[in-house]
């Protein structure tokens, strides 16, 4: 197993609760740390697609991808 670090934050008292009692109850989570965990892999997750977002952005130098053949834009319809 690598090493691990602690990370930590502070938030409301309210919402700590109802992280605690409620989110992490729906999500089969256990407890803070769980919860923290969580968070930072859906922090992880969302920066991975902005980063392959911005990818796209400038291998296309700003123009739109082009879409799969047979796709139809939305706004075709």
């Amino acid at each position: 197993m690598s090493p691990t670090v602690i990370m930590q934050a502070r938030v409301d008292e309210a919402f700590a609760r109802a992280l605690v009692e409620e989110d992490a109850v729906v999500l089969g989570l256990e407890g803070p740390s769980g919860l923290v965990r969580e968070g930072l892999r859906l922090v992880h997750e969302r920066a991975r697609e902005a980063a392959m977002a911005s990818a796209y952005d400038d291998f296309y130098a700003g123009n739109r991808a082009p879409r799969p053949v047979g796709v139809v834009p939305a706004d075709a319809r």
